[in-house]
């Protein structure tokens, strides 16, 4: 009798990565999806994201970091960091050493020029993850040296993505709505709770972020999205294999 193949063997997350090799309506969607965001940020020279979700589950890192490598197709020096320091996904997903990263720097135990930040040649961006798992992941992203932070990635990238951990489960993402020029809310297809949603609106709202829009993620095919911000309607596609 054959053994089963672990999940690992039979699914590589890799595929879900955005590159030369994805399908054309991937491509084109995230086209799509990264025009509407340049259209919704100010006008700063930098500019920080944040990518958010409800729950855990609805497809947010591998988004954030999507987003990311368009960008960077764009020419633009881009950074992906991964602020879940309770369950990090974004190292595994681009296989890359969850550590030393951003709780590392965030501690003191180590500084931003000691190799923290890995070079991700194969999508074109830079990548600082999650690092050590802390014991209170909240407070140090709300201490001054995660402020520093972002102010020294601002001097040096076009574009920083902060992956940050559910809304509805802790408050990390509101912590820094005062250093995000705005936040994008990922839902997911038969997964995502209309009252989390709301939720997640009200806390972000309460903090005074600036939400970008949403991405509906997770239909399967070739499907379509809605992208809003303001009172206006911005239609957007996604693909997933």
């Amino acid at each position: 009798m054959k053994k089963r193949k672990a999940v690992s063997q039979l699914f590589d997350p890799k595929k879900m990565i955005l590159s030369e090799n994805s399908s054309f309506p991937m491509r084109e969607a995230y086209k799509t999806l990264r025009t509407n965001v340049l259209f919704s940020l100010p006008g700063t020279d930098s500019k920080c994201i944040g990518v958010v979700s409800a729950n855990r589950g609805e497809g947010k890192s591998t988004i954030a970091i999507n987003i990311a490598v368009s960008l960077a197709q764009t020419n633009k020096k881009v950074i992906v960091v991964d602020c879940d320091m309770r369950l990090p996904t974004i190292a595994a997903k681009i296989g890359i050493k969850t550590k030393p990263g951003l709780s590392n720097y965030l501690a003191g135990s180590d500084d931003i020029q000691s190799n923290l930040i890995q070079r991700v040649s194969e999508y074109g961006i830079d990548v600082l993850a999650s690092g050590d798992i802390p014991p209170d992941p909240t407070s140090l992203l709300s201490s001054q040296q995660m402020d520093n932070l972002i102010a020294l990635l601002k001097e040096y990238y076009d574009y920083v993505i902060l992956d940050f951990p559910p809304v509805t489960i802790v408050t990390d993402a509101a912590i820094l709505s005062g250093k995000v020029d705005g936040y994008l809310l990922v839902v997911r297809h038969n997964l995502s709770e209309y009252k989390k949603i709301k939720e997640t609106f009200r806390q972000l709202e309460f903090s005074d972020a600036k939400i970008l829009g949403m991405i509906y993620n997770g239909k399967g095919g070739h499907g379509k999205g809605y992208y809003k911000r303001g009172s206006g309607y911005y239609y957007s596609e996604y693909y997933k294999k």
